[in-house]
């Protein structure tokens, strides 16, 4: 497949070593909210933010909000290609543990 540098999926992940650790994290997680996510991978919630549309650009996770009230969450749940995605990458981190 070509891609241009900017198109290129794989050239995101380079750029930012946090979403794999996201994504295998959420592996284990999910769904969970966003909130938690922050507290729990200590990543900052400015950082995480962008992770998020990162990531949902590349159709791996959807958000929603689990409740309609004043103060909504919003839940992080993997789309079919994003959990496949994230389960090779834990895959791999299995594998390199060894």
């Amino acid at each position: 497949m070509n891609y241009i540098v900017s198109d290129n999926p794989i050239k995101v992940f380079e750029k930012q070593s946090g979403l794999i650790r996201l994504l295998i994290y959420l592996v284990e997680h999910e769904p969970i909210n966003v909130k938690s996510v922050i507290v729990n991978t200590n990543i900052y919630s400015n950082i995480m933010y962008a992770f998020l549309q990162k990531v949902k650009k590349l159709s791996l996770i959807s958000t929603k909000s689990d409740r309609p009230t004043h103060l909504p969450r919003n839940m992080i749940s993997f789309t079919d290609k994003g959990r496949k995605v994230a389960e090779y990458l834990k895959k791999i981190e299995v594998m390199l543990e060894k």
